[in-house]
């Protein structure tokens, strides 16, 4: 017996039945389908084979005889609130019908029955309708029979089809068992174009235009560029995407497509003039049914003008079922949601990665200042710490003895689940083979990968910092792993940064508006200011390159830093420390032309001794060191620091082999060594942070400097 029973209201040719059949297989069960039209209720029939008649008029359809349901599909008539239709909304007449007002046969339907979820699916155009006044007369409804509402805007291109359809979806879950948010799926598939959709076969000649209605179509788009309206047919590139095949179908003159694989052009149907033999002809019901992501297999038993406008008012199957998968996680009573389809940077994903690999290996070794692992200095992993929800901490428990790891709650200890430390091995490296190689700056991990995610209670895989230990430690913790000292056998819970070699290299400290450095230019009046900020390359753009040659030229001294804040935090480091980093900041981008690593970049500096200091070398290589660890350990330009430095973990890297090694708070100096030889200053946009241009203030001419500080690429 199935666990579920769905009602399909206004169920045109099944097409959200279908997505909810494909996310929930044998565990849903169709118990009544209403559908008016009786063509439509022809395509229903050849394709799903129930066991009872298909009710027609549902406003003549008493909510008693409706057998008991947990889930209502209720892709309720566009035409009311279309922005192709009248946009009269709850008062629009069709056919008899206050087709406005069916929605509320839902609720009057749903309040009886009571289903635990509704799921319903409109135009985009819903959501605005009336200045917003009828979607807020839906939520309102669904809230006062007894649910909590959520609702998103999804493209239908975003999940393997290629049209351009925006439609509204509403997700209605009885008030006992709404989630405190629900996650509407992100895009799964944005690669398919036309081409994917096309018939394998050249197509019958009566889908091709004939040449007098082509020049038609031509002088009615001409007509209407001339008035400045955008109305027209649209010939579509098969490496293209379609335009939203719409109600009443609707769309065919804007989804043309050239296709000259059809040699025969005898007209098999009564037209005006000749087919023309340019190629242009609409796209047949098949291609449209693949748009909307129906299976070849669906059953097409109409003539082609029903089948047009059965698609064009169905729904997106592939969007559908996407959505009924995180319904059914709701459903089933699990906290955690699918993360299949969630796109994240490599960055990101290595945090997840990390995670795997420490449970499966249950050590971590450490690394000497040269990141080679050092076999004799290591860490056993006992647990990984992680804050999936906001009330509840997730502890995964490695047992060595068993190979196991265990997921249990911490405030209750109750053991969720427990697993082969094998599995996350496994799945670790399918993880790493799965995005390494994969070029984006956003991707998806792969779908077993997923499926293992949410075996393991993993919704983030970027989790958050658990709070209680954010507070306890502080800084930038991407993940906190409990651990034994395998030379002193002292158990602690520690905080590590996690940072990935096979990802770009990543930033220590990010330069923004707020990390800027002010230098005066005390021989500059307006005229220089104004030449200076004019300044222009060959191409007509702005150019660093020649905003340095002049200023090479220039007396400039340093001012301060633009933000208080960041001065404040800089003063917390050493006194001194916002003057010897304006030192190597005008050194980057004004003084030197090479060699930009900090260790390079501290060395001139220990020559030029800008402050008179004895022993520049110990006292700029120190306060170099400690910036870079302040920056680490969390202080930025734009929010205030306490000045303390709380991580108690360190710097776990994932190396391009995909293993993992760390340098930790017992080998401070080793890791504030390796910081400073494999850091360097670089270069940041002048458009973005406006550092190029010249400002006066209180009669000063000012020059705002900056730079971030980024990770080598190669390790040194």
């Amino acid at each position: 017996m199935s666990k579920y029973k769905s009602v399909d209201l206004f169920a045109g040719i099944g097409g959200i039945r279908l997505g909810f059949d494909r996310a929930f297989g044998s565990d849903i069960e169709t118990v009544f389908i209403s559908e008016w039209d009786k063509y439509a209720q022809e395509t229903y029939r050849a394709n799903f084979k129930d066991s009872f008649e298909i009710a027609g008029d549902i406003t003549k359809i008493d909510e008693k005889d409706i057998p008991d349901f947990d889930i209502c599909l209720a892709g309720f008539p566009c035409q009311a609130f279309s922005m192709a239709g009248n946009k009269q909304g709850f008062n629009d007449n069709y056919k008899g019908l206050c087709r406005g007002t069916l929605f509320q046969d839902v609720a009057r339907i749903c309040e009886y029955h009571k289903p635990k979820v509704i799921l319903c699916e409109n135009v985009k155009g819903l959501v605005i309708h009336d200045r917003g006044r009828t979607f807020k007369i839906i939520c309102k409804t669904f809230e006062e029979i007894g649910y909590k509402v959520f609702y998103k805007v999804l493209n239908s291109k975003d999940f393997g089809v290629p049209q351009n359809r925006e439609r509204v979806y509403i997700v209605a879950f009885r008030s006992d068992i709404a989630p405190k948010n629900f996650a509407f799926p992100q895009p799964t598939d944005d690669t398919k174009r036309i081409r994917d959709i096309i018939e394998k076969e050249p197509v019958s000649a009566r889908y091709y235009l004939s040449d007098v209605y082509v020049e038609t179509l031509r002088k009615h788009k001409a007509r209407h560029e001339a008035k400045g309206n955008g109305f027209g047919y649209e010939i579509r590139d098969w490496d293209g995407v379609a335009g939203a095949i719409v109600c009443g179908g609707m769309g065919r003159e804007r989804n043309l497509i050239i296709d000259k694989r059809q040699t025969d052009l005898t007209p098999v149907t009564h037209i005006k003039g000749q087919i023309n033999t340019e190629g242009i002809r609409k796209m047949t019901p098949r291609e449209w049914a693949r748009l909307q992501g129906f299976p070849d297999d669906f059953k097409l038993p109409l003539a082609d003008v029903h089948l047009y406008k059965q698609f064009g008012n169905s729904v997106t199957v592939n969007v559908i079922e996407a959505i009924a998968e995180r319904i059914k996680d709701v459903l089933e009573g699990e906290k955690t949601m699918s993360i299949k389809g969630t796109k994240l940077n490599k960055g990101e994903w290595a945090e997840f990665y990390v995670m795997l690999k420490l449970l499966g290996d249950g050590r971590l070794y450490t690394a000497d200042n040269l990141l080679r692992k050092n076999y004799a200095n290591y860490l056993d992993v006992m647990k990984i710490i992680r804050q999936e929800y906001d009330t509840q901490v997730l502890e995964y428990v490695v047992d060595k003895q068993h190979s196991t790891v265990m997921v249990r709650i911490q405030e209750t200890g109750k053991v969720l689940v427990t697993l082969s430390a094998d599995d996350f091995t496994e799945n670790a490296r399918a993880l790493f083979t799965g995005i390494k190689n994969i070029s984006g700056s956003s991707i998806p991990a792969p779908d077993s990968v997923c499926e293992f995610a949410k075996v393991i209670y993993v919704e983030k895989p970027k989790a958050p910092a658990v709070k209680a230990l954010k507070k306890q430690f502080g800084g930038k913790n991407d993940i906190f792993i409990e651990v034994r000292d395998g030379e002193t056998s002292i158990v602690s819970v520690m905080g590590f940064s996690i940072k990935s070699k096979f990802a770009q290299s990543p930033t220590l400290f990010n330069a923004g508006s707020s990390s800027q450095f002010l230098f005066k230019l005390p021989e500059y009046d307006d005229a220089k200011m104004e030449n200076f900020n004019s300044l222009l390359s060959s191409d007509g753009k702005r150019s660093w390159e020649q905003c340095k040659n002049l200023l090479q030229a220039e007396k400039i001294e340093y001012a301060r830093p633009q933000n208080p804040i960041y001065s404040n935090n800089l003063f917390l480091v050493r006194e001194s420390m916002d003057k010897i980093m304006a030192w190597c900041v005008k050194d980057r981008l004004i003084d030197s032309g090479k060699d930009f690593g900090v260790k390079e970049t501290v060395e001139r500096m220990v020559d030029a001794n800008p402050l008179n200091v004895p022993n520049p070398d110990i006292y700029y290589t120190k306060a170099i060191k400690d910036f870079l660890m302040a920056g680490f350990t969390g202080m930025t330009a734009g929010k205030k620091w306490d000045g303390k430095e709380q991580v108690n973990g360190g710097y776990i890297v994932v190396m391009d082999d995909g293993d993992v090694i760390c340098y930790h708070s017992n080998d401070r100096e080793s890791f504030r060594d390796y910081l400073y030889r494999n850091t360097h200053f670089e270069y940041v946009s002048t458009k973005k942070y406006l550092l190029s241009y010249i400002k006066k203030e209180n009669n000063e001419y000012l020059l705002p400097l900056n730079v971030s500080i980024r990770f080598n690429t190669h390790t040194r």
